[in-house]
């Protein structure tokens, strides 16, 4: 089930060294915007994070296309990259799209009914979780069966809908994940930072709630520890972005490929190509 989708992601780490692209690239997209930032302003840092972020469709969709596909060799990666980019990109900017509507179209409703925004915010935050859980897999569905991006979605709910308890499991996995993700990048950057954490940690309780916003935020804005920030963060893609990505492509290899993406009817025969596309027979 789950755990055994892990382990086989955990497996192509080392058969498969093509799977590490994704955390590589996500590894140097972090340093290269921190950099341009810290050298070039924030204008130029946010146009080099939105540059890195319209690429990375491609690894994804490379990384995807070798797992689903058995492949391996760096051609088999660079044609899935071609053949999914735009399938990949434009389906995670839809999915990106809908929450963003949604959720500040409920902030709005609730503001005018007199809630606070806290509340609003919170509620606007429990809106995004049912589309990630439905719409996750949405984009190996648009390369995987050639979808249109709204198609995609679709099909991507109904096979979340039918995994049932396989795809709770798969969760619980990713959100175990994150928590592990959450604690090594601390780690990390309390090391590399130590030195200039050094003053708040000689500080007693009473000095540090003496604090006001504007030394909180120097203190922690500080370049020292925003360098630290960023190559912790980095350590965790490389780390951690091709699990999440491998055992993504495995679940769905294993689970969610096969389901039927459609309401039950009359049995068709047919088959899958390499690329899990179904090809009824006439």
């Amino acid at each position: 089930m789950a755990l055994r989708s892990f382990a086989e992601a955990l497996g192509l780490l080392g058969k498969k060294p093509l799977v590490w692209m994704p955390g590589l690239f996500a590894a140097f997209a972090v340093l290269l915007t921190y950099y341009i930032f810290a050298l070039f302003g924030a204008t130029a840092g946010l146009a080099t994070g939105a540059a890195m972020l319209f690429l990375s469709p491609a690894f994804l969709a490379g990384a995807y296309g070798i797992i689903i596909g058995d492949a391996s060799s760096p051609a088999d990666f660079r044609k899935y990259a071609i053949y999914g980019y735009f399938r990949c990109l434009i389906t995670n900017l839809l999915v990106l799209m809908i929450g963003f509507v949604l959720s500040n179209t409920l902030t709005y409703i609730l503001l005018m009914t007199g809630i606070s925004m806290d509340i609003a915010m919170y509620f606007s935050i429990f809106l995004i979780v049912p589309l990630i859980f439905f719409f996750f897999f949405a984009d190996i569905s648009a390369i995987v069966h050639n979808l249109a991006p709204f198609r995609a979605l679709k099909d991507s709910a109904f096979r979340v809908a039918a995994g049932s308890f396989k795809i709770t499991a798969f969760y619980l996995f990713n959100i175990a994940l994150i928590f592990a993700v959450f604690f090594i990048f601390t780690a990390v950057w309390s090391v590399l930072a130590s030195d200039a954490l050094l003053p708040l940690a000689e500080m007693t309780e009473a000095e540090i709630l003496a604090l006001s916003q504007a030394e909180l935020l120097a203190l922690f804005a500080a370049p020292e520890i925003l360098s630290s920030g960023a190559i912790a963060l980095a350590v965790c893609c490389l780390m951690f972005v091709p699990v999440f990505v491998s055992y993504k492509a495995c679940f769905y290899k294993h689970h969610l490929l096969d389901l039927s993406s459609r309401e039950p009817q009359e049995s068709e025969e047919g088959s899958f190509d390499e690329k899990g596309r179904w090809y009824k027979y006439s």
